[in-house]
């Protein structure tokens, strides 16, 4: 192994001096083919030696056709560009070095098919090495190139890398959305090799939102064309991507069959071999074969480090460091852990991912800059503007002032005296009412300012709470109106057999009452804030709405095995509330209960008087209290200061992997402050942030009447 390391750092020195000199001696290399073609050669057979990467004979001889020509430019830019695509599984750095040098020469000769080529290879070589930040902005800059050129080849192309980036940083509806235009694309230019490609990271991404159906009909389709291409390694991938589905539908005997009938493929990348080494790994760990897990995954880690592969070697690192554990190696379960802890951070950090999104906001910052900075000159010059005027104006009076004066010392008559001081007086007045004019119309421009200031501070508040709802609407309607988009595709293309149309189309309509939920919340903010939401306060017994709130619940909570307790104290008395307002409440609080309790436990349901006087009450009767009790994950400290806030986002996660939009606590507390009741929560934690051993209790108190 070090011998091997030892021979690939050779070669990447070979490559870079071969490059240098190409750069900084171009007149040279064009009169020397000879050298060039010798030293290209030399490079490809030694990697061809090490078994790094086999360079085909079909793009060698094409490489090296062009190289000894070198008259066109245009020409080495694309033998470099190619060149530096043979090599990227293996040497992500070299790709980047190749097709710098082919950028900087496609930009002196506004070659720019070549720039846009090159700009897409560098994304490539960093979305080898994981750096999704850097992939992206080159990614960018080539798409926006190509489609200014017309190059639509290339546009569905980089829309398929820009798709790799999003799935990878786990944003599978944003990675779906490119993944079809680039398939629309290809479909039209009849570019079959990459609409099979389009074909299976469309099937990856359904994975993922575990649609299993929708991912195996679309990986089907693509290893059946596949096979028509005599695409091995394409198949191999895909063979991969339909072993990972039948895990998640349980079929483990499927998935080992389908991961051995890949690894038999002589042609398959060794970015996929550790994929599967890895997918093989954890199968075995989960069966508690450990030593042959563990084999699996020291192959996967030895393949992830030669391909500087830091996502897979993280997931390796995760899985070694559980396998460590279970064999009792605590101490290599440590290292293995920490060496995770550090390639997770490195990939998904905050900071990354502000940046990822800064790349896709630098433009509407940019314009709104260019805003300002006119408006600020705009009021710089009403100001040099004014406070030239107010100059002039006095300089007008001082002018006046010594002319009266020489006027004064040329007549001697005390008439002419007195007319010259009234005169002077009168301007004296004028410039008086003048400076007060002065002085009004600067407080007036000075409250104006305050006002301004006002009303920018309330935009801004407002404009705040219009990107948090556009930000829910954003992240909650656009997976679902995505995935309804990809069901409904599927029927319409006809990939859809008839007997999965049923299945489908009831995942149409649960996507459809996700969205239906939110919308029907933001409603409900909305009217509540506006004060329009109207409340018919009458006399109610809450028992029977309770009940009927818990059986609409049974069902669902007999699916997580989840068992309700319901004691009610036979003196409560009836409460002043609105009917359709307190059952929208213990809807919430309930379903709340059975979203975040883990399965097999219990939820606790009281109703009982109460001691204490609601806040806010208007009578004087005592006040009823309702108690939701689970055995779930708590509320921490932290989160209970947010418990209540519009769209908040807390650290606890639904059990069964339910929806929440954040929005149902605010409008709960809403409603019953508008009954005059109050709503809390009590969940006491341990030292550590989350944990809450025994569970939230919710509790509404409303007045009795």
């Amino acid at each position: 192994m070090q011998m091997r390391r030892l021979i690939q750092r050779l070669i990447q020195r070979l490559e870079q001096q071969f490059l240098g000199n190409l750069g900084k001696y171009t007149s040279a290399v064009w009169q020397a083919n000879g050298i060039v073609f010798c030293l290209v050669c030399g490079v490809v057979f030694f990697h061809s030696i090490i078994g790094i990467h086999a360079l085909q004979a079909a793009p060698a001889d094409s490489l090296r056709a062009i190289i000894l020509k070198a008259a066109n430019n245009k020409s080495m830019v694309s033998a470099l560009n190619e060149y530096s695509m043979i090599i990227h599984e293996t040497y992500p750095d070299s790709t980047r070095y190749f097709a710098g040098k082919a950028l900087n020469i496609a930009e002196s000769l506004k070659d720019w098919k070549g720039k846009a080529q090159s700009l897409n290879c560098i994304g490539v070589s960093y979305f080898i090495q994981n750096n999704y930040e850097k992939a992206l902005e080159y990614y960018l800059n080539a798409l926006s190139l190509r489609e200014k050129i017309g190059d639509m080849k290339g546009v569905a192309g980089t829309l398929n890398n820009v798709g790799m980036v999003y799935r990878d940083r786990k944003e599978y509806s944003t990675a779906l959305s490119y993944y079809f235009r680039a398939l629309r694309i290809n479909d039209s230019l009849k570019n079959t090799v990459y609409y099979v490609r389009n074909l299976n990271n469309i099937g990856v991404a359904y994975e993922n939102l575990n649609y299993f159906d929708s991912a195996l009909i679309y990986h089907r389709r693509s290893i059946a064309l596949k096979r028509t291409l005599g695409d091995n390694v394409g198949i191999a991938s895909t063979l991969r991507n339909i072993g990972r589905v039948y895990i998640r539908l349980k079929r483990t005997a499927d998935a080992e069959q389908t991961f051995g009938e890949a690894l038999k493929i002589p042609s398959i990348s060794k970015q996929v071999r550790a994929m599967i080494l890895l997918d093989l790994a954890a199968l075995y760990e989960e069966r508690s074969n450990i030593p042959t897990a563990t084999r699996y995954a020291q192959e996967a880690l030895l393949l992830a480090e030669e391909l500087h592969s830091a996502l897979i070697e993280q997931n390796v690192c995760e899985l070694l460091a559980r396998v460590e554990r279970q064999k009792g190696q605590h101490k290599q379960a440590l290292e293995y852990y920490q060496r995770f802890i550090s390639l997770r951070d490195s990939l998904f950090g905050e900071s990354s991912t502000r940046r990822l999104a800064a790349l896709q906001t630098n433009y509407e910052l940019e314009r709104q800059r260019v805003q300002i900075e006119l408006l600020t000159k705009e009021q710089t010059l009403q100001t040099f503007v004014r406070n030239g005027l107010i100059a002039g104006f006095l300089l007008l009076v001082v002018l006046l002032g010594v002319s009266a004066v020489a006027y004064m010392s040329k007549l001697r008559s005390n008439e002419q005296l007195r007319a010259i001081n009234a005169e002077i007086l009168r301007q004296q007045q004028i410039v008086k009412e003048q400076a007060v004019e002065i002085q009004l119309s600067n407080t007036a421009l000075s409250e104006k300012n305050v006002e301004l200031e006002r009303t920018n501070t309330s935009l801004a508040t407002l404009n705040n709470e219009k990107n948090e709802i556009m930000g829910i609407v954003a992240h909650d309607l656009k997976n679902p109106i995505g995935a309804v988009r990809g069901l409904a595709d599927m029927i319409h293309t006809g990939f859809a057999e008839a007997a999965q149309i049923p299945v489908i189309s009831e995942q149409i309509v649960s996507t459809a009452d996700r969205m239906l939920d939110l919308v029907k919340n933001l409603l409900d903010v909305n009217r509540l804030e506006s004060g329009r939401m109207q409340f018919h306060v009458v006399l109610l017994h809450v028992q029977p709405i309770l009940e009927s709130t818990l059986w609409q619940y049974e069902a669902t909570a007999q699916q997580k095995g989840l068992q309700f307790h319901f004691a009610a104290d036979p003196n409560t008395p009836a409460i002043l509330a609105d009917e359709q307002a307190i059952m929208q409440v213990l809807d919430n609080i309930i379903s709340n209960a059975v979203k975040y309790s883990p399965h097999g436990k219990n939820i606790f349901v009281r109703l009982k008087p109460s001691n204490d006087e609601p806040r806010n009450s208007a009578t004087c009767n005592g006040a009823v209290r309702i108690e939701v009790q689970d055995e779930g994950q708590g509320i921490s400290p932290e989160d209970m200061t947010k418990l209540f806030g519009k769209f908040a986002r807390l650290s606890a996660r639904p059990t069964g992997g339910e929806h929440s939009t954040g929005l149902g606590l605010s409008i709960v507390k809403k409603m019953v402050e508008a009954m005059n009741g109050k709503v809390w929560c009590e969940s006491e934690c341990g030292n550590g942030e989350h944990d809450c051993s025994t569970g939230a209790t919710f509790i509404v108190e409303l007045p009795a009447a």
